[in-house]
């Protein structure tokens, strides 16, 4: 699944993900759907991938379900080299952890699921039994009160390896088959270094480019693997309400998904420069 996703990032040159996560007190039109449709259609030519986020179809009851399945067709007829990220962080066992990677993979038939590792193996598994798709398991989020239990040492080891490295030493153990990436924020560059020098097979989602603080130019630089690439930005708010205007909200999500994307091509250039200045993106 990675591979078609890398795929995805070189034939339409971007590394950016899209978040579609409406909310209707912010949603510029009355009809969520059309909007989404919008989105899609303005921004399918600058990114490789979108990622709605579940919540917020959750919120709005049995119509956000709706909204959800037509807008993943949607995505489907328009633009079916895109990738899809499911993003639900589901994270349970056994039976139930199987009722997810069902929902997921067959009921709603995302390519990449978000989830979570806490439980251990028993939690992952059951995902990795769909050939063609993939997970991404969160990893060092980019949230302050992340450190509340990601920065924990885990006793035990040599290394003084935090939780967060325990959770990408997980993700080893699968990358090789294509299936397993990492949820790995970009407010803690540092730490996305890091990661990325101790783990350079596991694909990237990295969220928190813009308001929360990170920059598009040191993320693209810390995320990418040797090859220049092992990585996708996502960025939701910023290119979805770029504009508050029902005339050109679609419009103006273009214009914030390519400055997005010409932002982590530059700076992966050879000749680009270590202070270049950076346009955040919510």
């Amino acid at each position: 699944m990675f591979e078609r996703l890398d795929a995805a990032a070189a034939k339409m040159e971007s590394f950016v993900c899209v978040g579609l996560d409406p909310t209707p007190e912010r949603v510029p039109i009355d009809d969520i759907l059309a909007f989404n449709c919008a989105i899609v259609d303005a921004t399918k030519d600058v990114v490789s991938a979108f990622k709605p986020q579940f919540a917020y179809y959750e919120a709005m009851g049995i119509e956000g379900f709706k909204i959800l399945e037509k807008t993943i067709q949607h995505i489907r007829d328009v633009a079916p080299d895109h990738v899809i990220v499911g993003d639900g962080k589901r994270g349970d066992i056994s039976t139930t952890a199987t009722a997810y990677a069902t929902a997921m993979f067959e009921t709603w038939d995302v390519d990449i699921a978000t989830i979570y590792a806490y439980q251990g193996n028993d939690s992952v598994e059951p995902f990795l039994q769909y050939p063609g798709k993939g997970v991404y398991i969160v990893c060092r989020t980019s949230n302050p009160s992340s450190r509340d239990i990601q920065d924990l040492v885990v006793d035990g080891t040599d290394q003084k390896d935090q939780v967060f490295d325990r959770v990408a030493d997980m993700a080893d153990r699968w990358a090789g088959t294509e299936n397993v990436g990492l949820v790995v924020g970009a407010t803690y560059p540092d730490d996305l270094r890091a990661l990325r020098s101790k783990h350079p097979v596991p694909h990237f989602l990295i969220p928190g480019v813009g308001a929360q603080g990170g920059v598009a130019e040191d993320t693209a630089r810390a995320g990418a693997n040797e090859r220049g690439g092992g990585f996708i930005v996502n960025s939701s708010r910023g290119i979805i309400y770029a504009s508050s205007n029902p005339e050109d909200f679609d419009i103006a999500a273009h214009e914030e998904a390519e400055k997005l994307k010409n932002q982590l091509n530059d700076a992966l250039k050879p000749d680009a420069s270590v202070n270049t200045e950076s346009v955040t993106i919510e």
